[in-house]
């Protein structure tokens, strides 16, 4: 008697929700107090392989301009040519290049190009998915956090060195969409 083959599962592609995902930020401003921010506007797909996680993606697009501290002043500033300069370059990309599994059944580890500013570097996500679940309107959710520090030299972004800290924490949560 043949062993039965298992029908393999098919690719899962997830659209992240604009309406309930964040990428918040914080550094430090003159060595003394901490800013915090979001960007508001975000899109991007997460294609993950339930078989194979090594075949997984992710590509998530920033609006540089969307950027909101609360402050207009501050907002105008990091806009400018001397930190996001959102007038040559208009979008954040993350492109992801490998995902595995991370250190429990819980986590992955994204590792990707990340652009900003016209400079690319690699960066590596640990990556929590905390659930999935299915909306009050039928619709197949689920959602991911990471956590990352980023050097804001690494990006070229030199100027204003002695106003805002050179660290960037960025915290990202994001509920994404199954697309049938």
């Amino acid at each position: 008697m043949e062993p039965q083959k298992v029908a393999r599962q098919p690719e899962a592609v997830w659209i992240i929700d604009p309406k309930y995902t964040t990428v918040q930020f914080s550094a430090k401003a003159l060595f003394l107090f901490t800013i915090k921010g979001s960007f508001a506007e975000l899109h991007g797909t997460i294609r993950r392989d339930p078989a194979d996680i090594s075949r997984s993606s992710v590509t998530a697009v920033i609006k540089s301009a969307s950027v909101n501290t609360g402050n207009k002043r501050r907002d105008a500033h990091l806009r400018s040519a001397d930190l996001l300069d959102v007038k040559d370059h208009g979008e954040i990309l993350f492109q992801s290049t490998r995902v595995e599994k991370g250190r429990d059944r819980d986590t992955l580890r994204v590792t990707g190009t990340l652009t900003m500013h016209g400079r690319s570097h690699e960066v590596v996500l640990d990556v929590n998915e905390f659930d999935r679940s299915r909306s009050p309107q039928g619709e197949d959710v689920t959602y991911y956090a990471a956590f990352k520090e980023i050097d804001r030299f690494d990006f070229g972004m030199r100027r204003s060195r002695w106003l805002i800290g050179r660290t960037l924490k960025v915290m990202i949560q994001v509920q994404a969409l199954r697309q049938s």
